[in-house]
Formats: C-alpha cells, structure tokens, sequence
C-alpha cells in the first residue's frame, strides 16, 4: 500500500506539472532564483535607430539574499560603482564611496540607479505585464508586453521616447532545471528628432544573462560597507 501511495503521490505531481501553464512554469521559475543564496548578472541593452535615445550602458551585478546587491556599470560617457543593502545605497564617487544622501536623493542620475531592478524584481514584473505566455519550440518562453506596460518601459529612453503616443513590447524567458537563467526584453515605438521633426523608429532590446547562481560573494571596501 505504501508502494501505490507513493505511486499515486509521482503521478499526481507529474500531471500538475504537464497541466503548468507557460506563465507558472516561468513565475515558479524565477520564484526559484530568487530563493538562492546569490547570483550574478550581465545586463546588456542594445539601441537601435536613434542616439537621441538614452544611452543606458552595460551592467555587471551581484546580489545576495538578505544581503547586498553590487553594481558596475556605464551610463552615457559616466561609468559607477555601487551598492545597496536595504533601503540604503552608496556610489562610489571619484574613488570615494558616498551614501546617496550625501550626494543628493534628487540627483538624476542617482533616481535612475536607484530605480534599476534586480533580475528577479524584473523578471517578476515582465510576467506580470505579458498578455500571454507561449512556450516555443526552442524550450524557451515568449510573449507580448500589454499596451500600457510597454509604454511605460519606451518612455524611460528619454524625454522625447516619453513623448511617443503610443509602444510596442515583448518578453522572452529561458528555463533551465527550473530555474529562469536568461531573459531578454524589447520595446520599439516612434519618437521625433531634429528641427524638421522627423519620425525615427527605436528598439531597446534589453538581455540579462544570470551567472553564478548559489556561488556569488560581494566584498565590498570597509568604507563602503559602513555606510550601508
């Protein structure tokens, strides 16, 4: 008896498993990132059609859990450090490391770091904003972005991409043993440049590969570490 409880028991989860739609298998997916020790990421956004776009640059993270998170990357011509821990969070500013107090919570570019998300957090959030989630025929998992979801990603290009009427977005998702390591996001829409006000067609197509999962340690200098 116990043999065909325990039958029962594998063949119940099997079918609860073929029975996952592509939007749980994906939101379980990321669910179990998040409850690692820590991970690692590259953030890579590519630009197509206009510079007038903001030119938000590569990003190497790390992030433990209940612990820090790191950052390197570039934003225009402006490369930075930080980390963050909590509600807290330091840049290191010409070789100094400076809480954001310091420096001014008002500062632009701190309101533009500070509202960069975790893999996770965004993950999370593009499933959240999918119309629907299909599983392709490579294993990976796509969708669309809902209207107004992908309106609000166009418009953190810039002023001019804020402008756009209207925008258009997808997702894509990559699983492995569960467990969400790449995903990959693009928006597109119109925006108006130059004195003759022509139209220009921009992508931003964002691809985040995660690393190191259950591995990655931050060590951050003393100073850094004291303000956090």
């Amino acid at each position: 008896m116990k043999n065909l409880s325990s039958i029962i028991s594998l063949l119940a989860l099997a079918l609860s498993a073929a029975h996952a739609d592509p939007k749980t298998e994906v939101a379980d997916s990321i669910k179990k990132l998040g409850e690692q020790s820590g991970y690692s990421w590259s953030y890579t956004p590519k630009t197509e059609g206009s510079e007038s776009a903001r030119r938000q640059g590569p990003i190497e993270g790390k992030t433990e859990k209940s612990g820090a998170t790191y950052l390197k990357g570039s934003l225009g011509e402006i490369s930075y450090e930080a980390a963050s821990k909590g509600d807290k969070t330091v840049v290191n500013y010409n070789g100094n490391w400076l809480s954001t107090a310091e420096i001014g919570e008002d500062n632009r570019a701190i309101q533009r770091l500070k509202a960069l998300k975790k893999p996770v957090e965004e993950a999370e959030s593009l499933v959240a904003k999918a119309v629907e989630i299909k599983k392709d025929s490579d294993g990976a998992y796509s969708g669309d972005l809902a209207a107004d979801a992908a309106k609000e990603l166009f418009s953190l290009l810039g002023r001019r991409a804020a402008e756009a009427p209207v925008a258009k977005g997808s997702a894509r998702f990559w699983v492995k043993d569960g467990q969400l390591t790449k995903y990959e996001f693009n928006v597109r829409g119109k925006i108006t440049v130059g004195e003759d006000k022509r139209e220009v067609d921009i992508i931003r197509t964002t691809t985040v590969e995660i690393k190191d999962i259950g591995s990655t340690m931050i060590t951050l200098p003393d100073d850094a570490r004291k303000k956090l």
